[in-house]
């Protein structure tokens, strides 16, 4: 049976791929918290649940959600890395009325 990691080893952010500026959370993040993985480094400036995302890299109003290397949204307002992003402030391409 593999070792069992500890809470200290285990992942708290997935990056689903290289092209991507968000990440996944897969713990809750705190305000403060430094996450170093996969070579990269992001520091949350505000609380993240679970299961949502933060930002990986400056992103400018009206620029891209990149998820899995694809467009998925676009920023509704100006987005700092390791921010949370989510509906308060993207909008998802499919159900845009606004000129991205």
């Amino acid at each position: 049976m593999p070792p069992v990691s500890s809470p200290a080893e285990q992942r708290k952010i997935l990056f689903l791929n290289p092209k991507d500026n968000i990440a996944v959370c897969l713990a809750d993040i705190n305000a403060g918290e430094k996450i170093s993985q996969d070579g990269r480094e992001v520091s949350a400036i505000e609380a993240i649940p679970r299961g949502h995302k933060i930002a990986t890299a400056d992103i400018a109003k009206g620029d891209g959600i990149i998820k899995y290397g694809e467009r998925m949204g676009h920023a509704t307002k100006t987005i700092a890395t390791g921010s949370h992003v989510h509906t308060h402030n993207v909008l998802g391409d499919r159900l845009s009325t606004e000129n991205s």
